[in-house]
């Protein structure tokens, strides 16, 4: 029994790490230095030369072998050309009560316009934000069958 015991921790040990190299080798693969040669040159071929010079160039190359690298922060610079600015509208509803929510909401659901709620206090505000301002009248003449009261008006953001 003591030879047992003797050699029961070295055995142990030899087979825990018989299983680590043995679970690390199939999780990550060797590639024979020629396959990997061929997998780079058939990807160069279709990232344009900027783009294995970037980080983005390098990143996308990686991401197909099976690696991610977390981003915390990307800075994109747009060239927007001559573009005419679109003017914005706010529709600001004051509500009294939960009927005239409820009328505005099936109403915003119904014209598939997205709204922000404002609530201070007492006084509950319903703003919807769009370019589109026939569809924003037609919303207010909607909402005067309810007897609720809007006002259209041009919005700038400051």
């Amino acid at each position: 029994m003591r030879r047992f015991a003797y050699w029961l921790f070295p055995l142990t040990t030899a087979a825990v790490a018989v299983f680590i190299v043995v679970f690390m080798i199939r999780i990550n693969p060797s590639v024979p230095p020629s396959e990997d040669a061929s997998v780079e040159e058939d990807h160069s071929l279709n990232v344009p030369a900027s783009a294995q010079e970037s980080w983005i160039g390098r990143f996308s190359m990686n991401e197909e072998k099976g690696y991610f690298y977390p981003i915390n922060e990307v800075h994109l610079d747009l060239a927007m050309g001559d573009v005419a600015p679109v003017t914005r509208y706010r529709l600001t509803v004051p509500l009294k009560d939960s009927y005239e929510l409820f009328c505005l909401k099936q109403e915003l659901l119904n014209s598939g316009l997205h709204y922000f709620f404002h609530k201070e206090g007492d006084a509950m505000t319903l703003l919807v934000d769009s370019d589109d301002q026939n569809r924003l009248e037609s919303l207010v003449t909607k909402l005067k069958t309810y007897q609720i009261t809007a006002t259209l008006s041009p919005y700038e953001e400051n």
